[in-house]
């Protein structure tokens, strides 16, 4: 029942987003993508800690949200926020890179809730400026946002199959005892299949550009381990299995996204500094 709970959820749940990638204007994709972003940091910070304060921190994100739609309807960021982007991304990078360290150390019952909450805030800002910047790319920048998000997916579902058929060695069992080496070779090997088949399909893609869409699908496919095993951890040290009960079978939304989350600001930085 729990599988078919899960197939169901996601042949429902994967339309309606490729739905939302591909045909909102980027004006209205950037509110979208805002507003998942807030409903991810609403799940983050009640893993952190798991108090009323993430009613108001709920509440506080729509206003942000809210004022981020008004500026972007409005026309007041049109020139200012591209040029912003690039540089929220790189951050982001070196935000993730950070993170792998943080695993590194393993589980910390003692943590600071307070600098886990801002990290979730950070990582959820670094995540909307991948994917809004990727969506202003031209041409073909929805369907270049679907690609990155192919890629990840494929990452996940290949890592899952890969660590159920050959893992044998573990990657971080304090964290995620399901988690495998042979899985994350899997997956990135998924991604890279992934990335190549669907921008032949999607994108009109120059010669030289292929390699940077291979090393952005293959670099994305790693750290989006990296965003998946945080948030485990997160869960761990909150003594939780899932971050939600928002998707049937699949846990919250923070459970579905934590790979994007990693991954987008990743693929956007590779893809602005080599295509």
């Amino acid at each position: 029942m729990a599988l078919r709970t899960r197939v169901i959820t996601a042949l429902v749940a994967a339309p309606v987003a490729i739905a939302l990638v591909l045909l909102p204007p980027p004006s209205l994709f950037a509110e979208i993508a805002m507003l998942l972003m807030v409903g991810a940091l609403f799940e983050w910070d009640n893993l952190t800690t798991r108090s009323n304060r993430r009613y108001v921190v709920f509440a506080f994100g729509l206003v942000i949200a809210g004022v981020v739609i008004f500026l972007v309807d409005s026309g007041i960021v049109s020139t200012g926020l591209p040029a912003l982007l690039p540089g929220v991304c790189v951050a982001g990078c070196l935000l993730w890179l950070h993170h792998l360290r943080v695993l590194a150390r393993g589980i910390d019952y003692r943590r600071s809730t307070g600098a886990e909450f801002l990290a979730g805030v950070l990582v959820a800002l670094c995540a909307w400026a991948g994917l809004v910047w990727l969506r202003l790319a031209e041409p073909g920048g929805a369907r270049l946002v679907l690609v990155a998000i192919l890629v990840v997916w494929a990452a996940d579902i290949f890592a899952y199959a890969a660590g159920r058929l050959f893992g044998r060695h573990k990657l971080a069992p304090s964290i995620s005892p399901g988690k495998t080496i042979e899985g994350v070779l899997g997956g990135l090997a998924g991604a890279l299949v992934t990335a190549w088949a669907s921008a032949s399909f999607l994108l009109d893609l120059a010669p030289g550009q292929w390699s940077a869409l291979l090393l952005a699908a293959s670099l994305s496919a790693l750290i989006s381990v990296v965003g998946d095993l945080s948030v485990s951890r997160l869960k761990r040290q909150a003594g939780v299995k899932d971050s939600g009960r928002l998707l049937p079978g699949h846990g919250g939304l923070l459970d579905r996204i934590d790979g994007l989350l990693a991954a987008m600001p990743v693929f956007a930085t590779i893809w602005w500094l080599a295509a």
